[in-house]
């Protein structure tokens, strides 16, 4: 399992500028970044090799910062590479919540992002299938 970090934010210009710039100046490179709106407030999911860091600098900045616990599989980077995890989850039947992915690197490696109502179930599935759950993105 992988700490995901989610920033809430009111939603008002400059959240992006102001996240970014805290991280950056931490020398914290953000691996995936998403932003959901809703309504008048938006959280931030930020995918980094250093969440723990990356909590405090964003929390020392004044910002509603949190860690949720996500899978984060390894799958090949080529068509049908989420197949595969896709194919493992589905006798399962673990409800999948939330998910998203980004390439690693292209043609290769790519990480797709997963919560669910059971994570230990989502990573053992990926195991069967031959798929490596992370625990780390450095």
């Amino acid at each position: 399992m992988y700490n995901e970090i989610r920033v809430f934010v009111e939603n008002k210009p400059g959240k992006l500028w102001k996240i970014s710039n805290a991280l950056g100046e931490a020398g914290i490179d953000i691996i995936n970044l998403e932003i959901a709106d809703e309504g008048q407030f938006g959280v931030f999911k930020i995918l980094t090799a250093k969440p723990d860091r990356a909590k405090k600098v964003l929390s020392d900045a004044g910002m509603t910062v949190a860690f949720n616990s996500v899978a984060v599989i390894e799958i090949n980077d080529q068509p049908g590479g989420l197949v595969k995890l896709a194919k493992a989850l589905e006798p399962s039947g673990v409800n999948i919540t939330d998910a998203y992915g980004c390439i690693l690197e292209r043609g290769k490696r790519a990480i797709f992002v997963v919560k669910g109502d059971n994570l230990d179930a989502i990573e053992s599935a990926a195991r069967t299938a031959g798929l490596r759950p992370l625990d780390s993105l450095e």
